[in-house]
C-alpha cells in the first residue's frame, strides 16, 4: 500500500533517541532476510556532515541563495508539516535531534496469513502483501528518544487521536490510528479559509478542481490505516505492521532471525562496494519482485487476439528471472561525488534484454570529431547486428505471429524502389558496434529550447552509405513512409530528409540523416548534422583534448570499457537556471497543465528569487560517468571532481 506524504511525516515526527549500550546491527544485519526493498543512511550524522561539504549542500546554504531557500523551506513546513503541527501540537523540529545514527526505510514482505486489524478484516492495509518500516538509531540522544515519544503520546491523546499500546518482544509500541480522508479535507480547507481559492471559487476550473471528490487524488488511501512506533535500547521503530517487524525486533533485542547477511543476492552488492563503501543506498530485491510477478502471470492467459500474447512467455523470453538484484549508492571522498547502479544479473543465468543490451570492452572515448564546446556526449560499443537478431528471436518467441509479420514487412522494405533491393544486406548486415551521441548547450532559455537542445546521433558502420541507403528504405515504416525522403548535397554528401508527423518541439519536423567518416549521423537539429560533416576538414578543439576530462574518466575506471559518458553540469544548467529565474513558471509547464498545479508550485518554489547564475556558477563542475559488464552483472559509476 502506498503511503501519503503526510503518514511518512507522522513516522518522521516520532523520531527521538536513546543510551546505546550495545552496537546497533548494520541494515544487512537488521532487516529480515526476504526484505523487498531496503533505502539506508548507515550513518545519518556522518551523511549530513558530507552534504553539507558537498557542492550542492554549499550551494545550498550559500548566502545568495538564502531568500530562495527560506521561501521553500517555509512552504514545504507549511504545506506538509503545518496541519500536522496545528492538529497535534507536535513539532517535527523538535525531533531532528534524535537524527544521529542508521536511519533505515524498509519495505518487508508480510508473513503469509497475517490477519486483519481488529473490526477492519476488508482493511486496505490488511490485505497488502507488504509492510513499511522505519528504523531510526538515536545514538547517545536515547534519553531525548524517550521524553519525545511521551510526550508524541500525549499530545496525540489531548488531539483525540485513537490510540492503543501492544507488546512485541516485550517492546511496548503505541499504535495510531491515520485517517487520509479527514488529512485532506483539512489541508483543502484551510486555503479557502485564508481567501486564497476565494477568486477561483467562482471559476469553473476551480469548481472540478475541488468538487471534494476523493476519488480525485490517487495518493491518498480510500481506508484508515495504522501506524505503530516503538524504542527498543537507541532505536525508533515505525511500522504499519506491527506483526511483520517481528523478526526485526528480535535482532534488536538480542535475539536471532535470518536477515540480509543470509541472503546471497544481498552479499553479493555488498561485495560489489555499493554498499559497503556508501553514505546512503537502496538496494531492491528483484528475485522476490519477479517470482511475484511470475506467480500473477499464471493467473493470465494467453491474449484471444491475431498476435496470441503469453504473458508467463513474454517474462521467460524478456529474462527478468536472470536479474536478482539493483542497488543505487552514493558516496563521497576527498576528491569529489560517486554513485554507482549495479544489476546483478549472473551470467549463468543472463538473457533476453541483459543479453540484448550487453556491452563490449573496446574505446568508448570521444571521438575527435566531437567539439570542445559539446555539453553531453555519450558512447555505447554495442554490437548492431547481435542486438538485431536477439531482438528479431525475443519477438518470435513472445508472438509467432507478430515475428511473422515483422519478416515480412522487413522483407517488402525498398522492394518498391528497386525489386533487387535487400534491407537485411543494406542495413542491419551494416550496423556497427559504435553508437554516439553528444549536445550543445540550448541557444535559448524557452522551454522548447530547453527541452531541445542542438544534438547529433551517431552509428558506427564498416559500409556507412551503404546504411544510409537502409536507412532510406527503413523510412517505408514510419506512418507517413510513403512519402519519398527529401535529398539535399552538403559537403559532398547526400543528406536525406524524413518528414515526421510528430517533429521534435522547435523543429520543423524533418529527421535528416547522412553517411560521413565511418557513421550515419541523424537528427533533427541540421547545423549539428552538417558540423560533423565538416568535422574531416580538422578544424576546431576536441572534447577529448580537455586535460578534465581524461583527470575524471580515471575515477570510474577510465573510457575502454564499452560506455563512456560526459556532461558539463555548469552549462547544462546555465540556461536551465537563468529560464526558471527570469521566466514566467506558467510558461514552464506543458500545455494543458492545471492552474491549481501552476500555482501550487509557484507557492513553494518562487524561481524569481534565485540569484544570477554566475553567483553560484562555482558550485557546478563535469560529471563522467562509465558502465561496463562483468560476470557478476552490469554496472554504472558515476564521478564529479570536488569544487574548491
Amino acid at each position: 500500500m502506498k503511503m501519503p506524504i503526510r503518514a511518512v511525516f507522522v513516522a518522521l515526527v516520532v523520531l527521538c533517541g536513546a543510551a546505546v549500550r550495545a552496537a546497533v546491527p548494520a541494515p544487512g544485519a537488521l532487516f529480515p532476510k526476504d526484505t523487498l526493498v531496503l533505502a539506508s543512511v548507515p550513518d545519518w550524522s556522518s551523511a549530513r556532515t558530507g552534504f553539507l561539504q558537498s557542492a550542492y549542500g554549499r550551494l545550498w546554504a550559500d548566502p545568495a541563495m538564502r531568500p530562495f531557500r527560506e521561501k521553500v523551506e517555509a512552504a514545504v513546513i507549511e504545506k506538509l508539516i503545518g496541519d500536522l503541527e496545528k492538529d497535534t501540537g507536535i513539532k517535527v523540529a523538535d525531533y531532528l535531534p534524535i537524527l544521529q545514527g542508521q536511519v533505515s526505510f524498509g519495505l518487508l514482505q508480510k508473513p503469509a496469513g497475517a490477519a486483519p486489524a481488529d473490526g477492519d478484516k476488508d482493511k486496505d492495509q490488511a490485505s497488502s502483501t507488504s509492510a513499511l518500516v522505519l528504523v531510526v538509531d538515536a545514538k547517545d540522544q536515547s534519553d531525548l528518544l524517550k521524553q519525545r515519544l511521551t510526550e508524541t503520546r500525549q499530545k496525540l491523546t489531548e488531539a483525540k487521536k485513537p490510540l492503543k499500546t501492544e507488546k512485541l518482544r516485550d517492546v511496548e509500541f503505541t499504535t495510531v490510528v491515520i485517517d487520509p480522508k479527514e488529512m485532506k479535507s483539512k489541508a483543502k480547507a484551510k486555503p479557502i479559509a485564508k481567501g486564497v481559492l476565494k477568486a477561483d471559487a467562482k471559476s469553473k476550473d476551480a469548481d472540478a478542481d475541488d468538487d471534494g471528490d476523493d476519488d480525485d487524488d490517487s495518493d491518498v488511501p480510500a481506508r484508515k490505516f495504522e501506524l505503530s512506533f516503538g524504542q527498543v535500547g537507541s532505536v525508533l521503530v515505525v511500522t504499519d505492521s506491527l506483526k511483520t517487524v517481528e523478526p526485526l525486533v528480535a535482532v534488536l533485542t538480542g535475539g536471532s532471525a535470518p536477515t540480509l547477511a543470509d541472503n546471497e543476492d544481498y552479499r553479493s552488492s555488498v561485495a560489489s562496494g555499493g554498499i559497503r563503501d556508501a553514505y546512503g543506498y537502496a538496494w531492491l530485491n528483484f528475485a522476490a519482485v519477479y517470482k511475484a510477478i511470475e506467480q500473477g502471470s499464471d493467473k493470465l492467459k494467453p491474449q484471444a487476439n491475431a498476435m496470441g500474447v503469453d504473458p508467463k512467455k513474454a517474462l521467460s523470453t524478456l529474462g527478468l528471472q536472470g536479474l536478482k538484484s539493483a542497488t543505487i549508492s552514493a558516496s563521497r571522498t576527498a576528491d569529489g561525488e560517486y554513485a554507482l547502479v549495479a544489476l546483478n544479473v549472473p551470467e549463468s543465468v543472463r538473457g533476453g534484454i541483459f543479453k540484448l543490451l550487453a556491452v563490449e570492452a573496446k574505446d568508448s572515448a570521444p571521438p575527435a570529431f566531437v567539439p570542445a564546446d559539446a555539453v553531453r556526449f555519450s558512447r555505447w560499443r554495442i554490437d548492431g547486428p547481435r542486438i538485431w537478431s536477439t531482438l528479431e528471436s525475443m519477438i518470435q518467441q513472445i508472438s509467432p505471429q507478430l515475428g511473422g509479420f515483422l519478416q515480412m514487412s522487413l522483407a517488402a522494405l525498398g522492394k518498391d524502389k528497386d525489386p533487387s533491393f535487400d534491407f537485411r544486406k543494406s542495413f542491419i548486415a551494416n550496423l556497427g558496434d559504435d553508437f554516439i551521441s553528444y549536445e550543445k548547450a540550448p541557444k535559448g532559455t524557452t522551454l522548447v529550447e530547453l527541452s531541445n537542445p542542438p544534438s547529433v546521433s551517431l552509428l558506427g558502420s564498416g559500409n556507412a552509405d551503404q546504411l544510409a541507403l537502409g536507412f532510406r528504405a527503413a523510412a517505408g515504416l514510419l506512418p507517413n513512409g510513403a512519402e519519398e525522403p527529401k535529398v539535399r548535397e552538403f559537403n559532398g554528401r547526400k543528406v536525406y530528409g524524413v518528414k515526421l508527423s510528430m517533429g521534435a518541439p522547435g523543429t520543423d519536423g524533418l529527421f535528416e540523416f547522412a553517411a560521413g567518416s565511418g557513421y550515419v549521423a541523424m537528427g533533427t537539429h541540421p547545423a549539428m548534422l552538417e558540423e560533423f560533416l565538416r568535422s574531416g576538414d580538422g578544424n576546431g578543439k576536441s572534447l577529448r583534448e580537455l586535460p578534465a576530462l581524461t583527470e575524471a574518466a580515471g575515477r570510474v575506471g577510465g573510457m575502454s570499457q564499452g560506455i563512456f559518458g560526459y556532461e558539463d553540469q555548469r552549462e547544462v544548467a546555465r540556461a536551465k537556471w537563468e529560464a526558471f529565474r527570469q521566466g514566467d513558471m506558467a510558461k514552464m509547464f506543458p500545455p494543458g497543465t492545471p492552474a491549481s498545479q501552476i500555482k501550487s508550485m509557484k507557492e513553494m518554489f518562487d524561481f524569481n528569487l534565485l540569484p544570477p547564475f554566475e553567483t553560484v556558477s562555482k558550485y557546478f563542475n563535469l560529471m563522467v560517468y562509465a558502465g561496463r559488464w562483468d560476470p557478476q552483472g552490469f554496472s554504472v559509476k558515476l564521478y564529479s571532481p570536488s569544487v574548491k
